[in-house]
């Protein structure tokens, strides 16, 4: 883990290798895919991205499984360079933060919002769809939604728009409910 305004740096500096916005995409997706492999834990919860970053091994041989990683996800050879460059400053280790920092960057560059949308049953893409415009029309944003089921919700959605939550959940809702009765 890496302080936010230094992943946001290196985030920075990565955006502006992109040449044009499929690139800028891409190497979003590159980073992604790699933060998501070496960050799954294996039979020991172990992750790559841990072995990688400890000092205790072989500077050479963690370079050699970042690589690996790398190129196991076939990720643009500039990503591939970054990835180095990053291990050698001794900051791999907040690549997850370096990533989300780097899709924040991207998504503002393409005038794009991520948001949530958790529902307590799978929504028909229909409602989705209906969601996703209402959305796009108050933040004035293109939305890249993903839908979320938590049946602890109990029913009605909850929103997740960068860092603003829209909460219509009947959990919520029993929740303010409560709240008002203890008063």
């Amino acid at each position: 883990m890496i302080p936010g305004a230094l992943a946001r740096r290196y985030a920075q500096a990565l955006i502006e290798l992109a040449e044009s916005s499929m690139q800028r995409d891409r190497f979003a997706r590159d980073l992604g895919a790699v933060v998501d492999v070496a960050t799954q834990p294996d039979e020991a919860k172990n992750s790559v991205l841990e072995v990688v970053a400890a000092e205790r091994f072989p500077s050479a041989q963690r370079k050699k499984l970042l690589q690996t990683v790398a190129r196991r996800v076939m990720v643009d050879p500039t990503v591939l360079k970054f990835l180095e460059v990053v291990f050698e400053r001794g900051r791999i280790g907040g690549l997850a933060d370096i990533a989300r920092s780097y899709q924040q960057l991207s998504d503002a560059a393409a005038n794009r919002v991520q948001a949530t949308i958790t529902s307590a049953t799978p929504l028909p893409p229909e409602s989705l769809q209906k969601i996703k415009t209402a959305l796009e029309r108050a933040t004035h944003k293109n939305v890249v939604a993903t839908a979320v089921v938590d049946p602890e919700i109990i029913g009605g959605i909850v929103a997740k728009v960068g860092s603003v939550v829209i909460d219509g959940s009947v959990r919520s809702t029993l929740a303010q409910l409560r709240r008002s009765l203890r008063e």
